[in-house]
């Protein structure tokens, strides 16, 4: 009897570690945990780029030099991927400052939960985007933000500069989801951008202010982050990904 007790006792002990073992390899990362925390003070040891080549730290900022002279041959694009995947419902933040812009589009993308669609990784098939072609990118599982200057838009305008557009797109399929045309984007200003995705919904802010916000049917859950931009000087600090509920 003793040792059928024991014996009981220790497969109902089996039964209820499996579940925890299970559950702490596939849960989500626990709500503050800093899932990213990047001010380039180590350089780009975690990064690698698609596109432009011109990607250096300079000052402790990532300056990406992705807007050559007409009739170049150097891209006028580039794609900066952070190597460590992200996962559940977080808060992403870092700061953007366009330097300039050959087009005035002060052009300003952000790629969150981005992964390969057959789960290669996606390091390892970054010679097939080495030109960094837009639509490259609009078949991956994940999501994309854009965040650019709009002239020819009407809008809410700050201090009577032309609107910003932002806009938050659904991939594979480069579906939008949402836009509008509010707050600015400027060349020489320093903008302090958030996006909080939480379950199905996200949400974008510029500056503090709340500016957008989209349902995703389709929400992805892991992937990676990226950096964007076309025909645009600029530089990128202070990434920041954080767990949240």
């Amino acid at each position: 009897m003793v040792r059928q007790a024991r014996a009981f006792a220790m497969i109902v002990g089996l039964l209820l570690a499996a579940p925890m073992l299970h559950a702490q390899e596939g849960d989500a990362p626990m709500p503050d945990e800093v899932l990213i925390n990047e001010t380039f003070d180590a350089g780009m040891d975690n990064w690698w780029v698609e596109g432009s080549q011109d990607v250096f730290v300079d000052d402790g900022r990532l300056m990406v030099r992705a807007d050559p002279p007409r009739g170049s041959e150097k891209p006028f694009v580039a794609t900066i991927w952070c190597k460590t995947p992200i996962r559940g419902n977080t808060r992403i933040e870092f700061d953007a400052h366009v330097i300039s812009s050959s087009t005035d589009a002060n052009n300003i993308n952000f790629f969150f939960y981005m992964a390969d669609l057959a789960g290669a990784p996606l390091y390892d098939t970054r010679e097939d985007r080495a030109d960094a072609a837009y639509a490259k990118y609009h078949v991956m599982n994940g999501n994309i933000m854009t965040f650019l200057k709009e002239p020819s838009a009407a809008g809410d305008v700050d201090e009577e500069l032309p609107p910003a557009r932002i806009r938050i797109r659904h991939c594979p399929g480069f579906e939008l989801l949402g836009e509008t045309f509010n707050y600015h984007c400027e060349a020489g200003r320093t903008y302090h951008l958030e996006i909080v995705k939480r379950d199905d919904f996200i949400q974008f802010w510029a500056d503090g202010r709340y500016l957008l916000g989209v349902r995703d049917p389709e929400a992805w859950d892991e992937g990676l982050i990226g950096l964007r931009t076309f025909r645009t000087i600029l530089w990128w600090d202070n990434i920041k990904v954080t767990a949240i509920k």
